[in-house]
């Protein structure tokens, strides 16, 4: 039996599936997000968002609330997502610039900042 068999055959294994999506960042607060993206997403499905902001960066876990289809729209998705507190919030989390990029999309009228879970 080779190791690939061992691993497979043991009663504790587990696996995770993961993918990457794009999406765009419409709104912020200090309790989760609204995102937008082609792609459905499972409710209660969990994965970690990337915000690339100034240059940096940010990223903290979420849990995804909500996922409709916008209306008279070609397939794109709107996603409510709210931040897990799976661990503290560290230099780079997401949760620290909230105030920073809810006003610079008060300036610019966008977040227009790349995003990916």
């Amino acid at each position: 039996m080779d190791a690939l068999d061992v691993i497979l055959k043991a009663n504790d294994l587990v696996a995770v599936l993961g993918r990457e999506v794009s999406v765009r960042l419409l709104d912020i607060s200090a309790s989760g997000c609204l995102l937008e993206s082609a792609s459905r997403l499972v409710l209660g499905s969990t994965g970690s968002l990337l915000v690339n902001f100034e240059g940096k960066e940010y990223v903290d876990d979420v849990r995804i609330m909500r996922c409709r289809q916008f209306e008279g729209s070609s397939g794109a998705y709107q996603i409510g997502a709210e931040f897990l507190w799976t661990n503290t919030p560290h230099d780079r989390s997401l949760r620290r610039v909230v105030t920073h990029l809810q006003s610079s999309a008060i300036k610019t009228g966008s977040f227009g900042q790349s995003t990916r879970m």
